[in-house]
């Protein structure tokens, strides 16, 4: 009896296993106890290699002697987001979104890219554009060449211009042919010259000049009364009676002269009788006085 009695007694009352719990443990102290003498419980708990379970008994297996578990390489697992990162995983997310859309709604997709172009089409569109450049250039190259033609064709359209026609050169040829030979006219006819006509006529306070056919307008005073009105070349000439005698005064047309006189050595050509006619013959100018007499002058 007293032996049950110890062996309940024993049994009631159990000493704690590591010693007796100190009231001053520290919290670290104690996790660190309780981890080891669980590590204990596992391994007293644990088969031993080889031994077989108890019938009823399911065998324990660790994970450490699955042969199923291996090590992760770098790059593996999860990835912790940082500023560094944020951005280029914002891209990634938006991008496996777009993925996701496109797979589930295939429609916009295709709306999207387009239509397909085969190698023909683009074929085709490549001609039709080199063939829209070259048509541009060909029409730009005839603009340009009508605004703006070259200076040789220039000046053979403008000498082409200039040229005067077969009647036009024949009537310059009668002028010119005109102009070189010689006229005479009495005090009311008058004398051309390129074509221009000229003529004497008395203004109204009686004195002589030569003037235009045409308007009358005057070109220069004569001191006396004329005689004639001849012309050789571009030369104007007018023999005229003044006071004691006769001169013959003379106007270059185009020299931009006033009136002038023939001169025969330092003196004006001329006499002392009354002059009542004259005449041209060649370079000379015979003068017909009251008398009767005749004076050559020498007109070079």
């Amino acid at each position: 009896m007293s032996q049950d009695r110890s062996r309940h007694s024993s049994h009631m009352a159990p000493t704690p296993r590591g010693g007796r719990h100190e009231r001053g443990e520290k919290p670290r102290e104690r996790a660190a106890r309780r981890a080891e003498s669980g590590v204990r419980s596992a391994s007293a708990g644990r088969p031993a290699s080889g031994a077989r379970p108890a019938r009823g008994e399911r065998p324990v297996r660790l994970a450490s002697e699955s042969d199923r578990i291996g090590t992760i390489g770098a790059g593996q697992g999860a990835r912790v987001t940082t500023r560094e990162n944020a951005a280029q995983t914002a891209d990634q997310a938006r991008r496996n979104a777009e993925r996701r859309y496109a797979e589930r709604h295939p429609e916009a997709r295709a709306a999207a890219s387009g239509p397909r172009r085969s190698r023909l089409n683009v074929i085709l569109l490549v001609v039709a554009a080199v063939l829209a450049l070259a048509l541009v250039f060909v029409l730009g190259t005839l603009v340009n060449s009508a605004l703006f033609p070259p200076e040789q064709e220039a000046d053979v359209q403008s000498d082409q211009t200039l040229r005067p026609t077969e009647s036009e050169q024949q009537v310059q040829q009668e002028q010119d042919a005109h102009d070189a030979g010689q006229e005479q006219a009495g005090v009311d006819g008058s004398v051309s010259y390129g074509g221009q006509a000229y003529a004497l006529r008395q203004a109204d306070d009686g004195v002589w000049e030569l003037a235009f056919a045409e308007g009358g307008e005057a070109i220069c005073r004569l001191e006396g009364a004329p005689v004639a009105l001849l012309r050789t070349g571009s030369t104007l000439l007018v023999p005229e009676n003044v006071d004691g005698g006769w001169d013959v005064a003379c106007y270059v047309i185009g020299g931009h002269t006033d009136l002038t006189y023939v001169m025969a050595g330092d003196e004006k050509a001329g006499g002392t009788a009354t002059a009542t006619a004259a005449e041209l013959d060649g370079t000379t100018l015979r003068v017909t006085d009251d008398t009767g007499a005749t004076t050559d002058v020498a007109l070079e």
